[in-house]
């Protein structure tokens, strides 16, 4: 059990003998087939960076949060800055109470990568059902004297030719017994088994899940990734098919089974480093009313160097997490979820990311977003802005709570 942006040094108990060896097959796993994250955002490459890396002071974890069980051990990464704070940061980037206001604290009830996976699904469906239910047409056939929607020929021609009088009518209902709403309502069962109590819901999602349990039973049939995939969704509830296709991964990869004695290796982890970015992004956009934009997912990029024999031909494209401005920038930042100060400082790699930045884009300032951690301001930041050759570069330690982040950011980006 270990904290991420915390290294070996820090742990509660160092690592021993075969352990380390354990720990590098660790750090050569692929996290691809075990995060989560891409879920909650629109269509995007996802960052991949190792679990675990190494360095001078040891082990530490990376950009992940969850829980990882390989060769018959376990190996939990919790977040530093509390499960609260990481729920809470959910919650604004998808403006939706993630955390039930019956519930005092997460922590309450079951495990910290339960009650993150849990927070993950419920804020999916939360979203999804912001406007309406997973509800979907059925096509429904009806015998009788009267035409009830519309009338059959063929059908009722058939029937006449039988001997019958009456009439074959079909009508579309719209009904909520469909796949994702199965999907969906398996994944509440599968949650409901793992956490105490029915407060890890709260009071709307409660609501949701008892009309959709009405319409499809406590114990659906499970629909398949197909079904979820193909099943019509209108504009207002598309949603609907990330919720679905997440709560049917979670039901069939089942990430919390705790046969961790076998040699097989599974397990949940959480790109709480996107999370980070985008706990910014929004803060940023409260904190000024210049235009905002989100570089990795806006596809607003620029480059290195150009040809000088043919323009259109280019080196380097550069992607910042957030550009504030537009024609001219204003402001270049970049999230990163890593601890500001100590001995590290300033990466040289970050350094030389955020001055391409500020270059390329021609903004005035620049800066690197840190997660605080420690009371202590840290020397790069005590010290800045820095003086590069055409922009201020500052590396700051945001507050974790979106109030005081946004004070702090419009602070920084006043004129």
């Amino acid at each position: 059990m270990i904290d991420d942006l915390t290294s070996e040094r820090y742990w509660e108990r160092r690592p021993v003998g075969d352990e380390h060896d354990w720990l590098a097959e660790i750090a050569e796993l692929s996290p691809e087939g075990f995060v989560l994250n891409a879920q909650l955002q629109g269509d995007h490459e996802p960052t991949i960076e190792p679990i675990l890396t190494r360095d001078v002071d040891g082990w530490r974890a990376g950009r992940y949060i969850g829980e990882i069980r390989h060769d018959g051990r376990t190996l939990e990464i919790r977040p530093r800055l509390g499960i609260d704070t990481v729920i809470e940061w959910i919650s604004t980037i998808l403006k939706v109470q993630v955390l039930p206001r019956a519930a005092s604290s997460s922590s309450e009830t079951g495990t910290v990568v339960t009650q993150l996976l849990a927070a993950l699904w419920r804020a999916s469906v939360l979203t999804a059902g912001q406007h309406a239910l997973p509800r979907t047409g059925v096509k429904v056939t009806s015998h009788g004297l009267a035409v009830r929607g519309r009338l059959d020929v063929s059908a009722t021609g058939r029937r006449r030719a039988a001997g019958h009088r009456d009439v074959v009518s079909t009508r579309v209902v719209r009904s909520y017994d469909n796949a994702p709403a199965r999907a969906v309502i398996l994944a509440d069962r599968y949650f409901d088994q793992r956490l105490a109590g029915d407060r890890w819901r709260g009071a709307r999602l409660h609501d949701q899940m008892a009309v959709l349990r009405q319409a499809v039973g406590a114990r659906p049939t499970s629909p398949t990734l197909h079904e979820i995939r193909t099943a019509r969704y209108s504009p207002i509830t598309v949603k609907w098919r990330r919720a679905a296709e997440l709560s049917w991964r979670i039901v069939n990869d089942d990430p919390l089974r705790v046969d961790a004695s076998d040699d097989s290796t599974h397990g949940v982890l959480i790109d709480v480093a996107e999370l980070w970015e985008m706990f910014v992004l929004h803060c940023v956009g409260l904190a000024t009313e210049l235009p905002v934009r989100h570089g990795t997912t806006e596809h607003v990029s620029g480059h290195l160097a150009r040809s000088s024999v043919d323009p259109t031909r280019t080196l380097g494209k550069l992607y910042p997490d957030v550009l504030v401005g537009e024609d001219p920038v204003a402001a270049v930042i970049d999230a990163k979820y890593k601890r500001l100060g100590g001995r590290r400082g300033v990466d040289r790699e970050d350094l030389y990311q955020l001055h391409a930045y500020a270059t390329t884009f021609d903004a005035p300032r620049g800066m690197l977003a840190y997660p605080s951690v420690d009371p202590v301001v840290p020397d790069p930041e005590r010290n800045g802005p820095w003086l590069a050759a055409s922009s201020e570069l500052s590396f700051l330690g945001l507050p974790t709570a979106k109030d005081a982040c946004v004070a702090k950011l419009a602070t920084y980006l006043a004129p």
